[in-house]
């Protein structure tokens, strides 16, 4: 059975999810450095985990706006469509994604340590947002 990834993309670090066989729930994967490698390494992740979609996190703004991060979003995913031309991408609102990472982070974690877990963890969140989707309706 394949599995679906969340991708939370940031100009330095992409944070990883992946959800379990079944599609029910996601866990975080190491975050990818935003770098040349980047659309290798998201290849070589698809491979190994047998991922069917990737569902990439659109930083809408409160009021409802697309800013720059949402262009640069867009077009990271279109290189990412490019390098993978038969993987599936599906874009989710992930306004609250980052707040509730470092709201959950904050209650876990010491302060110096959660850089290193907000991304993969706000992918989380926008991965579980999608597959409650599905399993709830919209």
């Amino acid at each position: 059975m394949s599995r679906i990834l969340a991708l939370d993309i940031g100009t330095k670090r992409i944070g990883v999810a992946v959800s379990d066989p079944l599609g029910i729930t996601a866990k975080p994967l190491d975050y990818i450095k935003n770098d040349e490698n980047v659309f290798q390494n998201i290849k070589s992740l698809i491979e190994s985990q047998n991922i069917s979609t990737v569902v990439i996190g659109l930083p809408i703004t409160l009021k409802g706006l697309q800013g720059q991060q949402v262009e640069y979003t867009k077009d990271f995913a279109e290189k990412l469509k490019q390098y993978i031309p038969n993987i599936n991408i599906v874009f989710i609102d992930e306004r609250f994604t980052t707040s509730l990472a470092e709201k959950h982070l904050s209650q876990t974690k010491k302060k110096k340590n959660m850089k290193e877990y907000i991304d993969s963890l706000s992918a989380v969140f926008i991965l579980q947002t999608y597959l409650d989707s599905l399993f709830f309706g919209k």
